[in-house]
């Protein structure tokens, strides 16, 4: 019998009990396999802006489910992943993450030519989200494709418009761009939000720019500058 087979229902469940009864309860209830009561310093499972430490919400989880089980924290970490939940190591990592995303968008912005870069971007595409359609010209930014610290250059094909909050999640590859179906797909973690966006089809609109071999490029040169 697999080690994880509780569901996405047994998750909820076991978060609604910890909302109920603290995580205090949840580490005394559920210690590792030692007995002891150790608050978890990494590992976090987050659901409407609350952080649940992983390992306990999954040993809870799988007893709700009836197949209660001792595994490590890296297979709660991928089950609860396949089930669409979201995962942080912690509150202040993310917080770190996020102020150096900000930074380096910062700086982005404050390159010479940037603003040529987003016009001539625009006049390629036209000033609307290419995933949502947004035309709110204060919430649309060109998203570079191909990183400029990855030797990304600022030309319109090497650009997409994207309203600002997808901007972020194309940034930080949970929303991506398949470059041989030119398929939009929505990492689980998002879809909650977005997964009305999950398998659009950007085709049409990507060959009527002429530069679809030059996007394609670009997209495959994201790619290999992903980190592992």
């Amino acid at each position: 019998m697999p080690d994880h087979v509780f569901e996405r229902e047994h998750a909820i469940r076991a978060i609604e009990m910890t909302k109920l009864n603290g995580e205090d309860w949840l580490y005394e209830s559920y210690p590792g396999p030692n007995g002891n009561v150790k608050r978890a310093t990494t590992g976090f499972l987050m659901h409407e802006g609350i952080q649940y430490p992983v390992k306990s919400l999954g040993r809870l989880a799988a007893k709700l489910s009836g197949s209660p089980t001792e595994t490590n924290t890296n297979g709660f970490r991928k089950r609860f992943v396949e089930l669409g939940f979201q995962l942080i190591t912690d509150a202040n990592d993310e917080a770190e993450k996020s102020d150096e995303r900000q930074r380096r968008l910062a700086k982005i912005w404050d390159r010479p030519g940037q603003a040529e870069f987003r016009r001539d971007v625009f006049k390629l595409f036209g000033t609307r989200c290419l995933i949502t359609g947004c035309e709110t010209l204060m919430a649309l930014e060109a998203a570079h494709i191909l990183p400029v610290y990855a030797g990304g250059q600022d030309k319109p094909w090497n650009g997409i418009p994207l309203r600002a909050d997808v901007h972020r999640l194309f940034d930080a590859d949970a929303l991506e761009l398949d470059p041989r179906t030119w398929e939009i797909s929505v990492a689980k973690h998002v879809r909650g939000e977005y997964g009305q966006y999950h398998g659009l089809d950007l085709g049409p609109i990507i060959v009527a720019s002429g530069f679809s071999e030059k996007i394609a490029s670009a997209l495959q040169g994201r790619a290999a500058h992903r980190p592992t």
